[in-house]
């Protein structure tokens, strides 16, 4: 059964969401998903304060995988202080608790696994939101059509598919031994921090993310310096296939720079005729399954985050102490 909302938070102008990690990275898909397609603005927030005003005009959207995320919860608080228009979406723990308690409008993140395995599911259930609230809009014909081209890639991307006939394996040997540089932008802005932060968490490689057009202002600068590091460098450029691209030309630009600099470049772009939302997803999921084969190219298991993991307990000590 769908949540109901107050009919006055229909009216919001901008949307903001609050997360850490996995968690987070589902608003910045948002933000570029709706930006691509005229919707209300969306903004991600990291960390314990927001650097903005917030008052009970402001919809906040509150993620956290466990629930129990120091920074989130502290951004929560915060929010109920402000009296904002507040949606919650956890798997439980106390930021769900308390939703609960307060009658907040709770979409209850349902799913196994790591944090950063339910990406796809948070972003499906703020899009369902946004969507009921009138402050998006996606018709169902653009739904199906992406969840079935999701659903044709997975099959092409499986352990079974054979390297030269899998686009992810294929990759990840061509970025085994690398130093990553993830460039993207537009409605592949938050997808090119996705790709980072797997390659990282999943492959347990060294990666990076810029944003095109803004890296034409300042990482091109260093391209030609180095040379010993730059030996070991690889581009992955996703590029959305949209028509009227505003930023075509830096693409083009960046990928001459690339080859002049003697950087080898990966391309990425989905074909033509999907939806932004079905690009959003097969190229998120293509990305998942590359870090996916360099963890087992690496020899190592890509589920445990060991060195997280000690992050959060060293943490735990420090707050205690």
């Amino acid at each position: 059964m769908a949540l109901s909302y107050p009919p006055e938070w229909s009216s919001s102008e901008s949307v903001t969401v609050c997360g850490m990690g996995g968690s987070a990275i589902a608003g910045d898909l948002l933000s570029g998903l709706v930006a691509a397609q005229e919707g209300v603005p969306v903004r991600v927030v990291r960390g314990f304060d927001f650097p903005f005003r917030i008052d009970s005009r402001s919809l906040i959207i509150v993620c956290s995988y466990s629930g129990d995320t120091r920074e989130t919860i502290s951004l929560f608080h915060k929010a109920i202080t402000a009296n904002a228009r507040i949606i919650v979406a956890a798997g439980g723990g106390l930021i769900a608790q308390e939703a609960t308690r307060a009658g907040m409008p709770l979409l209850k993140v349902d799913i196994p696994g790591e944090p950063r395995s339910a990406v796809g599911y948070n972003l499906m259930l703020l899009l369902s939101a946004l969507n009921q609230l009138g402050l998006w809009s996606i018709s169902q014909a653009e739904v199906t059509v992406s969840l079935e081209a999701l659903a044709r890639q997975a099959t092409s991307l499986e352990e079974e598919q054979a390297s030269g006939g899998n686009p992810a394996k294929d990759l990840a040997l061509q970025l085994h031994e690398k130093l990553i540089m993830v460039y993207g932008g537009g409605l592949f802005s938050g997808l090119a921090r996705r790709w980072k932060t797997q390659l990282n968490e999943n492959g347990k490689v060294w990666a990076w993310h810029e944003e095109i057009p803004e890296l034409l202002h300042n990482a091109v600068e260093a391209y030609g310096s180095l040379p010993e590091i730059k030996k070991g460098l690889s581009a992955v450029m996703l590029r959305p296939n949209l028509e009227d691209d505003p930023a075509a030309d830096h693409y083009q630009v960046v990928e001459e720079l690339l080859k002049s600099n003697a950087i080898p470049l990966h391309l990425v772009q989905p074909p033509e005729g999907l939806p932004p939302l079905g690009q959003l997803l097969t190229t998120m999921m293509l990305g998942d399954y590359v870090s996916y084969y360099l963890a087992i190219l690496q020899g190592v298991d890509p589920s445990p985050t060991p060195n997280i993991v000690l992050g959060k307990e060293r943490l735990e000590k420090l707050g205690d102490g």
